[in-house]
């Protein structure tokens, strides 16, 4: 009986975010879902009737298949890249004293606080050609001329990593603050040193919180198109900018609908590999 009671409550408790959920997510996407089938005129005006023809051409015209490429590679880059660098990062906050803790989370944490836009319009004022970095570069003759380092992929991941990279050295961060000092001071006791301890009892540890900030990280790179659209210009080979210039430029709602929910699906995807990854590593650790 108390345990009937308790579900209820608990049923009460999520009602409102389900309720909220389902009305500004779960209907808007299959409204979205709906669009992506039906037929257009030559003015690109939806009309009556349903068609698969614009996953077909998604799936099969070159141009979209290599941006659909192109958007998995720079999120995949993005992601190691976001890995390589918060995993010291998010060992610095852990073993730092108490005292520095708090400072270096705020620290990590505030850029958030700032609007992507924000961030995104200082990236541009560092790499334009009359920009600081080629201006250091030039003041101390390491370059004769300035160098072209925005309008490109290159300069799309570097705006990338620095939007991303806080949300993959918290999950490393908090996957490493679980472990036990004791496992560490064991593993020296038996012989082994920092550096066989690290391989051998922290990063195995810290795996799923890797992987938990390669999924944020994978999606949140593969769905953005503001930091690319500024950064690298509507011309690259990104996916969401090709949903962009659908929906503003030349209107074709469906197509622009279809592109979404491929993009979505392949995001799903690798999500679920990533999940499968951890629940096995759990398993293997967890025993």
């Amino acid at each position: 009986m108390k345990a009937t009671r308790q579900k209820k409550f608990y049923g009460i408790l999520l009602a409102p975010t389900l309720i909220f959920l389902g009305i500004f997510l779960l209907l808007p996407l299959i409204q979205l879902l709906i669009l992506s089938f039906q037929q257009v005129d030559n003015f690109f005006e939806v009309i009556n009737g349903y068609t698969f023809s614009h996953y077909i051409e998604v799936l099969t015209t070159p141009v979209y298949l290599k941006t659909i490429w192109q958007t998995l590679f720079v999120a995949v880059i993005t992601t190691v890249i976001c890995l390589v660098l918060a995993y010291p990062a998010a060992y610095l906050l852990v073993r730092s004293p108490k005292r520095w803790r708090a400072f270096f989370y705020i620290l990590l944490v505030s850029p958030l606080l700032t609007s992507v836009v924000i961030r995104t319009f200082a990236w541009i004022i560092l790499l334009a050609q009359n920009g600081l970095v080629n201006d250091v570069l030039m003041k101390t003759s390491i370059i004769d001329e300035p160098l072209d380092m925005l309008w490109n992929m290159n300069a799309v991941i570097i705006a990338y990593v620095q939007v991303m990279l806080p949300f993959a050295v918290l999950p490393i961060a908090t996957a490493m603050s679980d472990i036990k000092g004791n496992l560490r001071s064991a593993s020296m006791i038996l012989g082994s040193n920092r550096i066989s301890t690290f391989f051998r009892v922290t990063l195995p540890l810290t795996i799923p919180g890797m992987i938990s900030g390669a999924m944020i990280v994978f999606s949140l790179a593969a769905g953005s198109y503001i930091t690319p659209l500024l950064v690298g210009g509507r011309m690259q080979p990104l996916l969401p900018l090709s949903i962009y210039q659908q929906i503003m430029q030349v209107y074709n709602l469906p197509l622009a609908a279809a592109m979404a929910f491929t993009l979505m699906v392949l995001v799903f995807l690798v999500i679920a590999v990533l999940g499968y990854i951890l629940k096995k590593w759990e398993v293997r650790v967890n025993g």
